[in-house]
């Protein structure tokens, strides 16, 4: 029996908001490929500019630094950005510009080259994020978010799984340079599908003719951004979010960017055994993220909550972080790999649900501005630690880094736990007020 037109519409309205989440996880990975690339190599560009090993651990904690400063900054302004212009032409402009940057890396002749090449990276990196938040926000119900959200936030993980095998390979063969103009190109073959293909949903045929009880669950017509960040940061549920991924987010930046690092100078990894075995934590980030977006979409269709089902994903998942403090000290480099995984996992859960519960407590016009804002108080947070590290390891030790960095999902939860008030969609195009 043939589908009826109904169901034929339907059919293509699913098809249609799929394909955008599969195209904006693509993005993801590609952001965290051109990111990436620098730490697959950093340990081996080290020797490319007669650094010693010593003399490195500052020059890259500020290379790294200055990555961080400018993607701290635009963050908020990306998010801002987004709300304004939307997210069609919002991913168009901030991709282009990232992917031109990173080919700009391969031009570095030393530090304060790469450095300003990471820099203007950073510009254009965290507007992705923002960006497809907002997609999948348009895209999906209420009760459908979770997992789109997570898809498109592992692909992350997916990125920083795949990178060391292409980055490795391209370096060996082709020379490092190489390893940063590839992955920029595909970045700006990426925008040519994402202009064709992505549409607001009330622009998008596939809406348009769908039935009514697939357009009430949208949010259709313009979504402007009406609230000034001040504002924004008057409100209690913002400030526990921004507040808890400012504990919470360094972590990651502390995997991503000293992980190689680690893995070379304390287990003996060449590049070969980079590309071998350096992707498995970020494919256990990747399992994480989808689990958290499912299990709390799974307890929202059970009655659940919709804040409540996520938060409580948050705080189990914090009370494994502690594990990565024995990393360090791992009998071997497999154990320490099985353990940088495991925290990798509880990264992940708290990406997904802390960008997951935003459209479950603010109004849908600010979306992004709020994801905006924890990206930065994450990334600024990544600032300061990533200084830190860089003394941490001249004057002690990894032990050290890893201690610190395993005890930051705690205090984040604790933070959320403290802070959060729920239920919410507090925040009006008029006025900011805290439910109590």
């Amino acid at each position: 029996m043939g589908l009826t037109l109904t169901s034929r519409l339907t059919l293509a309205y699913h098809r249609v908001r799929w394909l955008i989440v599969a195209w904006l996880t693509l993005s993801t990975v590609l952001n965290v490929i051109d990111r990436q690339s620098l730490s697959i190599l950093a340990p081996f560009l080290r020797d490319q500019f007669g650094l010693g090993a010593r003399d490195w651990q500052w020059d890259y904690a500020n290379v790294v630094s200055a990555f961080l400063v400018s993607y701290t900054i635009m963050y908020a302004v990306g998010g801002r950005l987004v709300d304004r212009i939307g997210e069609r032409a919002g991913m168009a402009a901030c991709i282009v510009w990232w992917s031109i940057c990173t080919m700009l890396t391969s031009l570095a002749q030393g530090v304060t080259s790469l450095a300003t090449a990471r820099f203007l990276l950073g510009i254009g990196e965290p507007a992705n994020y923002p960006a497809a938040l907002r997609a999948c926000t348009r895209w999906f119900p209420k009760d459908e978010r979770g997992l789109p959200i997570a898809i498109f936030s592992s692909g992350s993980s997916v990125g920083n799984a795949l990178a060391p095998p292409p980055i490795a390979s391209l370096a060996l063969t082709f020379g490092w340079r190489a390893a940063f103009v590839i992955p920029g190109l595909l970045g700006l073959m990426w925008t040519v599908v994402w202009l064709r293909i992505y549409r607001v949903p009330e622009e998008h045929p596939a809406v348009a003719a769908a039935p009514d009880t697939v357009r009430s669950a949208l949010i259709l017509g313009e979504v402007p951004a009406q609230q000034r960040w001040v504002d924004l940061l008057k409100d209690r549920n913002v400030l526990a979010l921004v507040l808890a991924r400012f504990a919470s987010d360094p972590v990651w930046y502390f995997y991503t960017f000293y992980m190689p690092d680690y893995l070379k100078t304390e287990r003996g990894f060449d590049l070969r055994d980079m590309a071998f075995f350096a992707w498995i934590p970020f494919v256990a980030g990747t399992c994480g993220g989808m689990a958290a977006g499912a299990i709390s979409d799974w307890l929202i269709r059970r009655g659940w909550q919709p804040v409540t089902a996520r938060t409580r994903v948050l705080y189990l998942s914090a009370l494994v972080a502690p594990i990565g403090i024995l990393t360090s000290q791992a009998p071997s480099a497999s154990v320490a790999i099985v353990l940088m995984a495991i925290v990798a996992f509880v990264v992940y859960c708290w990406f997904i649900n802390t960008a997951a519960v935003i459209p479950d407590l603010f109004s849908d016009k600010v979306v992004g501005s709020v994801l905006g804002l924890m990206g930065t108080a994450g990334s600024a947070a990544g600032i300061l630690f990533a200084q830190l590290v860089g003394y941490l390891l001249t004057h002690y030790s990894y032990a050290a880094a890893f201690a610190l960095s395993g005890s930051m999902h705690a205090a984040a939860a604790l933070i959320l736990w403290t802070l959060l008030k729920k239920p919410a969609r507090v925040l009006s195009p008029v006025t900011v007020t805290a439910e109590d």
